[in-house]
């Protein structure tokens, strides 16, 4: 019962500093398994406070898709085609314009091990008071592997989220603190 209730307190201590952390550039790559098939993509997420960019992009040049928020509460999804659309749900914008969604919204919580804030969740840890999964807004998320980010810090590296219609498996290669300064080509390069 002791190791219980230590790996709650260490829980609680990690959700204070895993929510100050709100500044990141996640590069990763997934695996989507909806009804039409299963896509692999490349994952680069930016955010710094209220403002994310998420780039998913398809291999071989097949396309990137760009979602991007702000401080405003709106969701704008660029396609490949250079078409942009506005939603105030990023789900539903995702639902609308490609035939599937992700949890964009639970998912800025679920990256770092953390449940969503406002919605009932049910949770399991392991010794060390890290997410070994959470069940929350009809997600199951299962944390496979963690790596080191700083010294009493560990983030994420394999998680896999599965719904009634969307398994979605990420593979964070690299974590690091979003460069305030960058500029737009910094972030999405264009060739000559």
């Amino acid at each position: 019962m002791a190791d219980k209730q230590r790996a709650q307190e260490l829980w609680a201590a990690r959700q204070q500093a895993l929510l100050e952390l709100d500044n990141w550039d996640i590069h990763a790559r997934a695996a989507i398994k909806v009804e039409t098939g299963v896509y692999n993509v490349g994952i680069r997420w930016q955010r710094l406070a209220d403002d994310s960019t998420i780039l998913l992009e398809a291999p071989f040049g097949q396309g990137v898709f760009r979602i991007e928020s702000d401080a405003s509460g709106k969701y704008r999804l660029r396609l490949p085609d250079g078409r942009v659309f506005e939603n105030s749900s990023a789900e539903a914008l995702l639902e609308d314009m490609i035939g599937w969604s992700l949890p964009i919204s639970g998912l800025e919580y679920w990256i770092r091990g953390l449940p969503r804030p406002g919605s009932d969740y049910s949770h399991r840890l392991d010794e060390g008071g890290r997410a070994r999964s959470i069940k929350q807004d009809e997600w199951a998320i299962s944390y496979l592997d963690y790596l080191a980010r700083q010294e009493s810090l560990s983030l994420p590296r394999r998680v896999k989220l599965v719904s009634e219609s969307v398994t979605f498996k990420l593979i964070i290669e690299r974590w690091q603190e979003s460069v305030i300064d960058a500029s737009p080509s910094d972030l999405f390069p264009t060739f000559n």
